[in-house]
């Protein structure tokens, strides 16, 4: 089965999958948490659902490590870093083969849709699909996602 977790910007699709995952058994997967310097917003981290583990993944402009591994920018607002792809990749990897039953990906978004991203790591989840995927979507980009990813069976659930 694959869920659609839908919603506008700060709804709380990341707070409804964190705790969805709570109630499962033999669930992973991970999720973007919020990131601040000073009381303000700089960014995100993913989040392993599993460990609590954390993995830079997101910056600002102006807020990016003398290390940071640049491999995508988007909107002239995000700088994505490579490690954060890399620990997303493993996090699945693990999972899939531990017999995980339900898998979280927080989330596909604008950069997925241009086949960067999670795409690749999405394509292969769904493409051996061995449990159920749970993945964050804002509202606008349902639509987009589904005929990408050829999600039309999906379960929508709206965070409002």
């Amino acid at each position: 089965m694959i869920y659609i977790v839908c919603g506008e910007i700060n709804a709380g699709k990341t707070s409804w999958m964190a705790d969805d995952y709570r109630q499962q058994k033999a669930a992973d997967g991970f999720v973007c948490k919020k990131v601040f310097a000073d009381a303000q917003h700089i960014g995100y981290d993913l989040e392993h659902l599993s460990t609590g583990e954390r993995c830079r993944f997101i910056r600002k402009p102006g807020f990016l490590p003398e290390d940071w591994n640049e491999v995508a920018f988007l909107a002239e607002r995000y700088s994505f870093c490579s490690e954060g792809f890399v620990f997303a990749d493993k996090i699945a990897d693990a999972a899939m083969a531990n017999g995980c039953n339900r898998f979280y990906i927080d989330e596909i978004g604008p950069l997925e849709l241009m086949q960067q991203g999670f795409h690749d790591l999405l394509v292969r989840l769904l493409r051996n699909q061995q449990s159920d995927l749970v993945i964050a979507v804002r509202s606008c980009l349902v639509d987009d996602v589904k005929k990408l990813f050829n999600l039309g069976e999906a379960t929508q659930i709206n965070i409002v």
